[in-house]
């Protein structure tokens, strides 16, 4: 039997995830740099992220109220992989964006949801009640999936475009300044990176 907290978090997770999208999309506010209204709000991973673990914690809640005795691993793993992409947005805002824009420019309205309070959510959800620690390791790697779509999508828009430093229509996080060459290895870092954040959760899990 899942507990009413876990059920609880998931369903604060989807209601604050949207409510945070719409937030940002409408212009209501300011919710600072990395941000931008209308769709043009999805081509930041923060919002896919969260919106995709938002959807994530709906089909989880819903599960959990239909009287599942036995979670599915396919939805555990789905839990797995969600919270390790938005804890993936928490950590790079917190170690490489925050020097750039700084930290009260991506911590309010909106961004102050997605940014800090819906990963650090999914992150104690996944660390006390969600049963990870039966997912096997292998299954872990299926957490590096979102980022890597990611990753294509937004390198596809940088040499698509011809885009140079300090671009912000499609360089918008600024991996460019440290070289065009570097771009490859950004990624390969973000992909590990992901894949630790999943591996270390299905460990203390």
């Amino acid at each position: 039997m899942v507990p009413v907290a876990s059920i609880a978090i998931n369903a604060s997770i989807f209601v604050l995830s949207v409510v945070s999208w719409l937030w940002i999309t409408t212009g209501f506010g300011d919710s600072g740099n990395l941000a931008a209204r209308g769709i043009g709000s999805l081509k930041y991973f923060t919002v896919l992220s969260n919106l995709f673990s938002g959807a994530v914690s709906l089909v989880y809640s819903i599960v959990c109220l239909a009287g599942a005795v036995r979670l599915p691993l396919w939805l555990v793993t789905l839990k797995l992989v969600a919270t390790a992409a938005v804890m993936l947005t928490f950590l790079v805002t917190a170690a490489l964006l925050v020097p750039t824009f700084g930290w009260k420019s991506l911590y309010r309205g909106g961004n102050f949801f997605m940014h800090l309070v819906l990963p650090l959510l999914a992150a104690v959800d996944c660390l006390l009640f969600v049963p990870v620690a039966g997912v096997p390791m292998h299954v872990t790697l299926w957490a590096m999936a979102p980022t890597a779509a990611y990753g294509a999508f937004y390198l596809g828009r940088i040499f698509m475009h011809g885009a140079q430093p300090g671009d912000d229509r499609y360089d918008f996080y600024h991996f460019l300044r440290w070289g065009t060459k570097m771009v490859p290895a950004v990624l390969a870092a973000m992909l590990l990176a992901t894949w630790a954040i999943a591996v270390v959760l299905r460990l203390l899990g």
